[in-house]
Formats: C-alpha cells, structure tokens, sequence
C-alpha cells in the first residue's frame, strides 16, 4: 500500500518515482539554519517513501532548476500519462518567459522570452524536431501532434553551454520522453478519454497506451507507446481584413460616391477592406508511436535506439462569407463615423462602375502531417574517461491538398457593415439578397493547389569527457558534430472556372500566362449547381464567446465538394495539376509547354554544418561560498546552397513572355559562441545565485534563403532570396537567485538581457545581368546592422501550505510573472509614428495555478495571462498588426478509485475567451473565438 499523502507531506525527503532521469538532491528543512563555512550537511536519515500526484511533479520540475548548472524551467509529470495539460504548447505556457500561438484554439508555438517560436531550438529526446509550416517559411516546431503521455518532463533552457547544438535566440525546448529504466518494475498503462467541444459540439475519443519492462537481469529495457484521436476543431473568426482611406472630397451632386470623407470634415475616413466571417472547421485523426530501447550489460556501458512518430491528418471545411477589397460606393446619408476617424456604421450599394460582388469561398481538401525523430547512440565509460556518440536522424513532411470552392455573386444591390456592437466585429446584412442561396451567383471556381512540404536532418555527433584529479576542475569536454538539413518545397496551382460572364473567359490572344482555365455556362446553371449541392452550415457563426451584437448574418451558403465537382463536370474541365496548361504564353525554357507548377514556389535549401566545442566544468566547494558553473565554447561553420528556378519576363514578338531558368546560389559562415555558466551556493540547497553570457544564433527561414529569383526586362526590376544571409545572433545575460526554503516551495527572480543584431530587412539593391544596358533594381533579404535589446525580470515560485492541519495541508500555489521591455527596433507605427515594440514581445506576461490533493482527490485551477503583443509592424495597407492581451482559464480534478485507477474531467479555456486582433483601438482586424474543450475518462496502471 502506498503511504498516506499526509505522511508523505510530512516526511523530509523522498525517493522520486523515475529518479533515473532527475537529478536529485535531498532538501533542508525550513527551520534549519545555516552551515558554518566549509561545513558539511549530511541528510537527515528518514522514512523511504512513494511521493506521487500534483505534489511529486513540481518537486521533481523543482529540483531539476535547483541542480542544473545552467537556467532552466521544468514541466514533469511522475504519473504515468497525468500531465498537466493536454497539449505540450499549452504546459509550456506555464513556464516563466514563455508564450505561446495557437490555431483553432490548440497550442501551436513557443515564444522564449520574446522571441519568434522559429528563434527557438526544440529537441525530442535530444533529437532535431522540425517545422511543418505549410509554405515552408520558417522554422517553428508545430507542438499539436506530440502526445503529452509520451513525454516524462519538458525543459526549457535557457542559458546554453558549449556542447549543446546551436539554434536557439530564446531558449531551447527539450521534449524528453519516458524510458524503461525510469522503473524497473514492468507495467502497463492507459487511458480511455472523451472530448467534448463547444463550439464543435463533437465528442471524439482519444486512446492511449504505454508499457515498459526489462529482461536479461535488468541489463535490457524496452518502452513501447501509442496514441489514437479524433478531434473535431473548430474557430471562427469576425475578420475586417484592413482598412483603407480613398482621398477626394464628397460629391456634391448625389448621395453616394468612392471618397472615404464620410461626415464631410476634410478628412478621409478609414473603412473596412475585405471584411468577412470565416467558420473553419478541421476533422482531425492523429496517430503516434514512441519506441525506446535501451541495453546496460554493464554499469560502465550503455547503448540506446529511441523513435518517435506522430502524424496527423485533417479533413478541412472552411468556410469564408466575404467582400472584395473595391466593393461599391458608399451611401453617406446612412453611414456614420465613429472614433479616430474611422467608420462604425457603412453601407453600399452597387453601380455600374463599382458593383459590389459577394463571395462565398469554402477551402476544403486535406492536410496531413507527418514527423518522426530517431536516435541511436551509446556511451562507455573507462576509469576517468567518458566516450559518447550517436546517430540522429529527423523527418517532418505536411503534405496540403487545398481545394477552394468558390461563387462569386456580382452586383448585389447593398450592402450594411456595422461596427456599433462594442467588439469591433463586422456584423453584416445585404437587402434583397438571400445568403443561404445560389442567387447571384455569375461565378463557380473550381481550384486545386496541392503544396509538399518536406525537411529533413541528419546528425552525427561523438564526445570525450575527462575527469582529472584536480578538486576544482570536476571535468573536460569535448566533441564534434556534423549536420545535414534540407528543405524542399513544390506548388502546383489550378483553377477551372465556370461563369455567365463573358469577361471572364480568356481570348486566345491572352498572354497572360494563368494557371485558370475558363468555361461559359448560363447564370441559371451556375445558380442551380449552388442550390443542389451546396449547404447551410450546421453550427451558426460564433457560438460561443461574444462578438457584440447579436442577431446580424448567421448562417449561410456553404460550398461542398460536390459543389466542386459539380463545377468541374459542367465545365467540363479536371483539375489536373500535371497537365499542359493551354493557356499561351506557358512555354518554359527547360522544356515543352508549361504545366500547372507554380516554379517560382518550388525550391530546395541545403545545409551543412560543421562544429566543434570543448568545455571545463568547474566546483571549487571549499570556497565560504560554494561556486561552481561550466565555461566553453563552440565553433559552427554552416554551407548553404540554394536551388530553384528564375523567371524572366520580357516583350517578345507576340506580347509579353515569361520563362523560367533552373538555377543555384550558394552561401555562408562560421560563427564562433562563447558561453559561461556560474552557481553559487549561498546556502548550500537553499539559496543559489546563478550568472551566465552567452553568444547565440539562429538561423534564417528557409523561405528567405531560397532562390526565388524574379527579373522584369521590361521595368529593370525584380526580387530574389538570399542563401548568403547570415543567422540572428545574440549576446545573451543572466543573473538570479532562488530560494528553496522548504522540499515542495521556492521562490526565484532572474534578470535577463539579450542584444540581438542581423536582422533581417528586405532593401532595393542593383545588380547587372549579362547583356543588359543597366542594372536591375531587385529587393531581397539582407542582414542589417540594428540591434533589438531586451530587458526582463522574471519572477517565479511554488508553495505548499504543509503548515495547515489535516486535510488543508493538501493545497498549494505556483506562479510566475514576466516583465520585459525593448529598445532598438527601428520600424515605426505608420499610423501614430511611434516607436513599436518587438514582434512577439509581451510586455506583461504572467501564469497562476492553485492545487489540491490528498489520497484520493487531486483538483487543480490555473490562468495564463500575457498582455498586447505586435503581430507584424507592417501587415495590410502597410498598418501594423496587433493582438489584444489574452487569457485563459483551464481546470482539472481526478479521482483514484484505487491504487491503480483514476477518473478525470479536465476543462480548456473554461471562459470562453475571444482572441482580439487591431491595428489601432477603434480597428479591430480578427474577433477569433474557438470555444471550451472538456476531457473526461480514466488512467489505468498495472
């Protein structure tokens, strides 16, 4: 039988439950007082116990930031499959200086102390983890499909040393999963859980399973995992794309007109440009495996192979009810102005010049998304030395079969946008017109643009460590890896339309070299094809959370795939992607007529990289105060080749002719980072001090390093990437203290500096093509010479109120706060002309969470916070984008029935919070609301 929780609280010291991945240090009482210089402290002898819950996973999070040499922060979890959240993105937001992004109300990204998630490094097991980015732009690890119940503990790093790779500005995410040694006890476990959306109003069931044991006298360890879910994911979103100003004065004669100079001041008004409601809608089936092995025939040698795999596949519905950008003039004898110049009630009507055209756009198709880490490596220790190596290798692939559905309804006679609900949603109405239907319709488009993505790495790394017998100089380190990374991505795009308009169908003397094809049908077949096949929505627009007004346009025409085909049989068009395009003028250089690829999107980015380090860890313990702390440095020497395709557009004797060049570029550099990590022990397990410097970088996107070369011979202008940019670099400073004052609280505070500098901008410069009279004016990435500093405190802690008589004892609080400030980024608002921020940096950020837990019940609440962050400085119209500060309520409370079974009901985003996008306070540009998730089932263990 396990003892009581009461006891347990009451015992000084514990045996953790998987101390083979922890390092563990026995605690100090409360009321102890301080040693003597050069004193030592042998632990109390005391009961052995078994510690689990609420209460075991923050000590062992705990003593992992009280014994590391370095900065870290922990997330653990001693129970088998009993994380505290249910999705890695989401646990990791309760790590001091972390943010997080999300996508349809999941976790996505991890931001470190203001840094962009594609700054950071995250390693599975030690093991590169990738971007599956559609569009493969960046570099940020997508956390959603990485199951919580595989992973033992989660660290953030945030001060490195010489032997970790390179790669992160901000911190590095180690993902560590559970092994067989972590208990030599054989089990097995599982759970059974269901989750209800709100918004989706979906159960979906999610299956997992795990089971561990060793043979051959212990010497053999083998850990298999799984996982199985289904999960219905649901966002919707009241969307003003923009907003824009038309100058000119109000026309004097009538009542409408295109001038934005609503109420007549002189002054043009901002109103909105595209605004829409969009209801996405993500079936999503995700599978994963976890595998590791692991054989110890003796204490000095051990040799391991670990995977982990994780796909995921999502059937798409989303579903868009927008205007285009130019719709229609404006009535000024019904439209209003409300603060800074900006419109809170318009409406339009429709014109022969300016009519106002509706559409109903649905992106359907799939998404699927694969990634899979594996290791293998060994280690051998011989009297004082330490011989390491291992093989990694990682794989991440989204492959984007994007299928649009599109109708297109022209001229419709009015339009009402107002934005008078308090939220700065747009709520919509169009007289007349019947939103649920094909009426109008003069347009059906039909598009295919399938997208892969793929990137891969291999790595090979070999180690030496020497522990010589000197007291102070506890060892030497050194070592040499080898990395292989490449990117590819290729579009294909094809649109076949069907419209009653004669201007939308191309005349053989067409140059312009489209990937649509176009076929004429009556109006009244494109409206039949709408009603027979197309829907209404099931679910009303914005269910939960609160746009601002009520009633307005809930529900209507929702194009399917049987809209889609319908489209393409009475176009009598198919979508092929690999086909000649008809179209004239799609001949290209390399070869026949050109196909539907879209080669300026079609690349390839390699990397290869050589590095080095060597490191001396250090302890002199004899000193009144303890110090210890590791110093190193690490060499990186990167190569990168580009490869892809130029287009050249240019006059030729029947009109204008683009043809694309296969092509090459390569680059790189060789960066040298320093890194000092120091300890001090002011109370030996109680009070420690930690400094660190360091140099760090992270590499450039992928998409700014491929080629991507456009040259115009008719404007002498054009663009490209760039494969010889060089990495973010920053040199990076802490300084804390933490206070551990009982075995289950502290308290910490930590001051922290990074200066980064080669930004990356995008400038005009000339170059010279050969035969040409002048140089071409092309815009590309280039590293520039600013420098972002930022400044920040982190505060954090954890306390249990042992001193509280049965059965209060159980409770308990953990909570951090951030502050950070920056100076240095250049880019202005161009709306105010004031400074902005960094892109992603909150200035405010703070988590709380309060616990209970006893034999039988454990309960805990918890709420994120983190305040107003920049989006982008220039989105839209050239304004800067903004989010509103966000916060989220989550709860949850578990029952064990027994020693080997436990119930649970778990609760996401309890409050139903509305994600708030604006460029300045009366522009609101996104009102995202994705409801509340809820998790109900059981854990079992044997």
């Amino acid at each position: 039988m396990k003892t009581p929780i009461s006891a347990q609280l009451r015992t000084s010291a514990s045996r953790l439950a998987v101390a083979a991945v922890l390092l563990s240090a026995p605690a100090i009482a409360h009321a102890q007082a301080a040693p003597a210089a050069g004193q030592t402290v042998e632990p109390e002898a005391v009961e052995e116990v078994v510690v689990t819950g609420i209460r075991a996973s923050l000590r062992s999070a705990m003593d992992v930031k009280r014994n590391s040499l370095q900065v870290v922060d922990s997330i653990s979890a001693e129970d088998i499959g009993d994380f505290p959240d249910k999705n890695l993105s989401e646990a990791l937001q309760r790590v001091t200086g972390v943010q997080i992004s999300r996508q349809d109300g999941e976790g996505r990204g991890v931001s470190i102390r203001g840094a962009d998630p594609s700054l950071n490094r995250v390693e599975i097991n030690g093991t590169s983890a990738l971007s599956l980015t559609v569009g493969g732009g960046d570099r940020a690890v997508d956390f959603r499909d990485i199951p919580v119940e595989f992973v033992s503990r989660l660290d953030v790093v945030k001060s490195p040393t010489a032997d970790m790779a390179e790669g992160g500005i901000g911190g590095t995410v180690r993902v560590i999963t559970r092994r067989p040694f972590d208990s030599k006890e054989p089990f097995v476990a599982g759970s059974v859980q269901g989750v209800y959306s709100n918004l989706a109003k979906e159960y979906d069931p999610k299956l997992a399973l795990i089971g561990s044991r060793t043979f051959f006298n212990d010497t053999l360890g083998v850990l298999l995992s799984g996982t199985w879910e289904k999960r219905h994911l649901n966002s919707n979103n009241a969307r003003t794309t923009g907003w824009a100003t038309r100058a000119g004065a109000r026309p004097t004669g009538g009542v409408t007109g295109r001038p934005t100079d609503i109420n007549g001041d002189g002054t043009a008004d901002f109103i909105p440009e595209i605004p829409r409601l969009i209801i996405d809608r993500r079936e999503t089936e995700r599978k994963a495996l976890s595998t590791v092995v692991e054989w110890r025939p003796t204490d000095n040698f051990k040799a391991y192979f670990d995977a982990t795999y994780a796909t995921a596949k999502e059937r798409v519905n989303s579903s868009f009810l927008q205007l285009t950008g130019t719709s229609g003039e404006i009535d000024y004898s019904k439209s209003t102005v409300g603060g800074d110049n900006t419109v809170d009630h318009l409406e339009l009507v429709s014109t022969s010049a300016f009519p106002i055209d509706l559409v109903y756009r649905n992106i359907l198709g799939d998404l699927e998304r694969t990634q899979y880490t594996t290791a293998v490596g060994g280690e051998w220790k011989l009297d004082k030395w330490v011989f390491d190596a291992r093989f990694d290798y990682s794989n991440a692939e989204v492959q984007n079969n994007e299928i649009n559905s599109t109708a297109t309804a022209f001229g419709i006679p009015r339009a009402v946008i107002d934005y008078k609900g308090g939220k700065g949603s747009p709520n919509f109405s169009f007289p007349g017109l019947d939103v649920t239907t094909g009426q109008g319709v003069q347009r059906l488009d039909a598009l295919f643009n399938p997208r892969n993505n793929s990137a891969e790495e291999t790595a090979q790394q070999f180690n030496i460590t020497y522990k010589p017998d000197v007291s102070w100089l506890t060892s030497i380190k050194a070592g040499v890896q080898a990395r292989q990374f490449e990117t590819n991505q290729i579009l294909y795009q094809r649109t076949s339309r069907l419209s009653c308009r004669t201007g939308d169908i191309r005349s053989p003397t067409d140059r312009n070299p489209s990937a649509i094809v176009s076929a004429q049908a009556p109006c009244s077949t494109l409206e039949q094809i709408v009603n027979l096949n197309s829907t209404e929505q099931g679910i009303p627009f914005f269910q939960t959370g609160d746009l601002g007004y009520s009633g307005g346009v809930r529900r209507w025409n929702d194009n399917t795939m049987a809209t889609y085909a319908a489209t393409l049989a009475s176009s009598g068009l198919v979508n092929d992607v690999y086909a000649v395009n008809p179209n004239p003028n799609t001949a290209e250089t390399f070869g026949g007529r050109g196909s539907f690829q879209n080669f300026l999107d079609t690349w390839s980015v390699e990397e290869k990289t050589k590095s080095a380090y060597v490191q001396a860890n250090f302890d002199f313990h004899e000193l009144p105060v303890p110090i210890s702390g590791t110093l190193g440095v690490r060499v990186v020497d990167t190569e990168t080749l580009s490869t892809g395709y130029n287009q050249i557009r240019s006059n030729g004797p029947s009109g204008l002719e683009v043809n694309y060049v296969e092509g090459e570029a390569e680059g790189g550099y060789t960066k040298t980072l320093p890194s000092l990590n120091v300890r001090a022990e002011f109370i030996p397990g109680k009070l420690i001090g930690r400094f660190s410097a360091s140099k760090v970088m992270a590499r450039a996107a992928p998409a700014q390093l491929a080629l991507r070369r456009s040259i115009d011979r008719n404007s002498f202008t054009g663009s490209r990437g760039n494969p010889n940019l060089q990495p973010f670099e920053a040199t990076a400073y802490d300084a804390g203290l933490e206070w551990y004052f009982s075995r289950d609280s502290f308290i910490s505070a930590t001051y922290f500096r990074k200066e980064i500098s080669s930004f990356i901008t995008n400038v005009a410069v000339d170059e010279f093509e050969e035969g040409e009279p002048r140089p071409f004016r092309i815009t590309t990435p280039i590293n520039g010479d600013d420098q972002v500093t930022i400044d920040g405190l982190e505060i954090g802690g954890q306390y249990a109120f042992d001193f509280l008589p049965e059965p209060f004892q159980g409770f308990g609080v953990l909570a951090n706060f951030t502050y950070q400030k920056d100076k240095g980024f250049k880019q202005p608002n161009l709306i105010t002309g004031e400074a902005l921020t960094f892109p992603g940096l909150s200035r405010k950020s703070y988590n709380v969470s309060f616990y209970y837990e006893n034999e039988k019940v454990s309960a805990r609440a918890s709420y994120n916070w983190r305040g107003d962050w920049l989006i982008t400085p220039v989105g839209r119209g050239n304004w800067p984008e903004f989010n509103k500060a966000f916060g989220t309520l989550d709860a949850s409370a578990s029952y064990n029935v027994n020693d080997n079974i436990t119930v649970f009901v778990e609760g996401v985003n309890l409050t139903d919070e509305v994600r708030r996008e604006y460029n300045a306070d009366a522009r609101y540009i996104g009102n995202e609301t994705f409801g509340s998730r809820y998790y109900f089932g059981v854990r079992a263990k044997f």
